[in-house]
Parts: structure tokens; sequence; C-alpha cells
């Protein structure tokens, strides 16, 4: 039995070593990256596979996977730097943004209508909306009298506009072409932007490696306080979120809360990445993230408390 499972060891730990190999390698590899969305998982597969090394009493099996483990465990907090700064206690809140995935056949309008109501944020950033959520856009329309976008990414908000504008995939489909709808906001005599974003899936990873360069961009352009939210579709620790946060400097407000998947067709499961999130510039910190429940969508939303500190 020992002997057996020193060879189950060894195996798991080829097939981790080989899967952490191909985590450094989407530095280079950009498709590779999917691969960085589970690195919590091969982290928590290393720590099992340490215990079971210490189990069977093997010398090399416990060296080697304690530095599998600590290779993961560096790449894993790699990823989680370059989040949002707390507000000292007391802070009085400047804005609540709230970003949701409908999922684009969602038919819970009355659900959807009741949490947003109750979560009562300042500007809700909607992804997928199609047609059949004319009802629910009217719902919402009697909170938030502001509304740029009707289809695909749509922004509401209890402030006026004072801008707006919208940047999309060259050469793509009208219904997956939008990935950046942005808005110019007077909240209180302050002026800021707030972007809402749809990312590529990471299936797709020339688009997706598109999006983000495109983000950047618009990100590096601006220079007054800016605040972004939406399906991001990747996670924290990926090279490419990690590469956006380094070079924009911006925020994150959401490392821990996953997201996605709630449901797979009609089946509910229980979310284990955090793909949604909210980014801001360095005026603003966080007072509080909060995510919601099921809502008939694969996603849940995310809610951030934001506190102005210039």
């Amino acid at each position: 039995m020992s002997k057996a499972l020193r060879v189950i060891v060894a195996a798991c730990l080829i097939s981790g070593a080989a899967l952490t190999a191909l985590c450094v390698l989407a530095n280079r590899f950009p498709p590779l990256d999917i691969i960085n969305d589970g690195l919590p998982f091969l982290a928590v597969g290393a720590l099992a596979l340490l215990a079971l090394a210490f189990a069977v009493r093997s010398r090399g099996l416990i060296g080697a996977t304690a530095v599998l483990l600590a290779v993961d465990l560096v790449l894993l907090v790699t990823g989680l730097s370059g989040r949002a700064p707390e507000a000292p206690a007391g802070t009085a809140r400047f804005l609540r943004v709230a970003t949701f995935n409908l999922w684009g056949g969602n038919e819970h309008t009355q659900a959807i209508t009741k949490y947003v109501d109750r979560a009562d944020a300042d500007v809700v950033v909607l992804q997928e909306v199609r047609d059949i959520h004319k009802e629910l856009l009217a719902l919402l329309g009697q909170h938030y009298p502001y509304r740029v976008g009707d289809n695909g990414l749509v922004i509401l908000s209890k402030y006026p506009f004072l801008a707006d504008g919208r940047i999309d995939r060259a050469g793509q489909p009208p219904w997956m072409s939008l990935i950046i709808r942005w808005v110019k906001l007077d909240v209180n005599g302050q002026e800021i932007e707030i972007a809402g974003v749809h990312f590529a899936r990471p299936f797709y990873p020339d688009l997706q490696q598109g999006d983000i360069w495109t983000l950047t961009q618009f990100v590096l352009s601006q220079s007054g306080p800016l605040i972004l939210a939406g399906d991001f579709n990747m996670t924290p620790w990926t090279v490419k979120l990690r590469g956006f946060t380094a070079v924009t400097k911006l925020h994150r407000f959401n490392s821990f809360y996953p997201t996605w998947p709630m449901r797979w067709r009609h089946t509910r499961l229980l979310p284990f990445v955090p793909i949604d999130n909210v980014f801001a510039s360095r005026q603003f910190a966080s007072l509080g993230t909060t995510v919601g429940p099921y809502l008939g969508s694969d996603h849940r939303p995310v809610v951030a408390d934001i506190a102005l500190m210039e």
C-alpha cells in the first residue's frame, strides 16, 4: 500500500509540476493563461500531496512537493498584489458601485430588481443585457434616472452623465463587439469617469489579449479619477490581469469572493473563481466589497463601497 501510494504521489507531483510550469510559460504564450485561473487549486493540490508525502515518509517526495507548493504560493501571492487600500475608519462613502453579468437568457426580473433596490448602489454596470431585459431596465429606471446603453453593456446611475462613449472590437459582429462603455459623472460636484467592461472568455485568448491591451490604453489615456467595473473573465492571478494592474496602477476591490460559475445550463453550482471585479485609481480607497446571491445568472453580482481620498 505504501509503495502504491508513493507511485500515486510521484505521478501527481509530475502532473502538478507540469501545470505549474505552464502557468509560468503563460508570460510567453498567452493561451496558457487559462491555467493560471486554477492556480489556487494547484496550490491546494500541492498541499495535499505534501501531506501524503509525509504519510509515506519519503524525504525525496517531501522535498519535491514542498518546492512545488512554494512555487505555487509565490505565483498566487504575486497575483494578489494591487488590492485596493482600506479607507480609515469613519471615512464617508463617496460611491457604491455594483456590477452584474445578467446572463443573456436570465428571466429573474423581479428577483434582480429587488436585489438592486436593496443594494442601493449609486451606479450599476450590467453585462449581457439582451432584448429580453427591457422590462428589467424599465423597472430599474424608476430608481436610476440616467442610463446609457440598452444592449450588451449598460450603465445605470443616480447621477447625471456629462459625457459617454464606447470602445468596440474591430471586425467583430455587433453582438460581441462592445468591450468598454464609459461615462463621465458629476457626483456632488466631483467629476469622475466610470467604465463598464466585458472581456472575451479565456477560451478566446487572442481576443482576450486584445481586450486587455485596449483597456490598458484607455486607462493610460485618462488623467482624472477613474473606476472600472465588470466581467473581466480572468482571475487576479492571471498574467494578463497582473500585468494590467502593474502598468495602470489601478487598485482591485475583489480578490477573494468567487463569482463564477453560479450555474451550468439548468444546474445550480457553487462559484469558485473571482472573475467579476471593480478597479479604481489612486484617488479612491475601499470601504468594503460584497457579493450577491444567485439571481438566475451564471455570475453573482459584486458591490463595492468606495471612498474618495483626494
